[in-house]
């Protein structure tokens, strides 16, 4: 049997507490998963700095602007270098998807492809959304 390897881990990351926006970081890990890449959803106040750093591939979920469970992660994001790292944004308002850009604006990861903004997140727009990130 043949496989194909894995590319580097990506890293899903959703506000706790907003189970429509976790519903949309698992499907995103799974499709990401299908598409080859290991993949990890995780609640934003359970994300550690060695999962930051295992990651070339970042997607920041929220509902809201102004999340506590992202506090730890912006103050990480604050002191890091994710340089050749790619980030993409999700959430149900472009207030909050401005909020994780702006987490993400100091570290030089690239924003990698348009973002996904909506108050659904299902699965053929996440599906649509992800075609094109490569």
């Amino acid at each position: 049997m043949v496989t194909t390897p894995k590319t580097a881990d990506a890293l899903v990351v959703f506000e706790d507490g907003c189970p429509d926006i976790e519903r949309a970081a698992r499907a995103i890990a799974e499709r990401l998963e299908g598409g080859g890449r290991a993949a990890k959803a995780l609640a934003a106040s359970s994300v550690s700095i060695p999962d930051i750093l295992a990651a070339g591939l970042f997607a920041f979920g929220a509902e809201t602007n102004d999340s506590p469970s992202y506090a730890e992660i912006a103050r990480v994001m604050r002191g890091i270098n994710l340089a050749g790292r790619k980030a993409v944004f999700f959430g149900s308002s472009g207030a909050a998807v401005a909020r994780l850009r702006g987490l993400c604006a100091d570290t030089e990861a690239a924003a990698a492809h348009p973002d996904l903004v909506g108050k659904r997140l299902d699965g053929i727009a996440i599906a649509a959304w992800l075609r094109g990130l490569a």
